[in-house]
């Protein structure tokens, strides 16, 4: 098993939104992934088993390729693109997720 540590840049967009790109090797995230491409991300919640640093997870079988964007430099997509966002609430004790019904 082997860590991979790299940077990453954030510049705040407004609207409560943050941009965050990263520069890592071209088959961090699988083999053949597209040129562009869209992928679905999650910060975990700080539990006793994750500890308190922020854990992002990338869900590499959500690879989307985003040919459409091509050509428009990471300005325009940043700015064209209707971009996802959204933090779940639950209940904790211990790690283990607790819901009301």
């Amino acid at each position: 098993m082997t860590n991979t540590y790299f940077n990453m840049i954030g510049q705040k967009s407004g609207g409560g939104k943050l941009i965050l790109v990263a520069v890592v090797e071209d088959t961090l995230l699988g083999a053949n992934i597209p040129d562009i491409f869209q992928v679905q991300s999650f910060m975990m919640a700080q539990t006793i088993y994750t500890g308190y640093y922020p854990q992002i997870k990338v869900n590499t079988d959500s690879i989307e390729d985003r040919s459409d964007l091509l050509g428009l430099g990471i300005n325009g997509i940043i700015t064209t693109a209707n971009w996802y966002c959204q933090s779940i609430k639950k209940q904790d004790l211990l790690g283990i997720s607790i819901e009301k019904k």
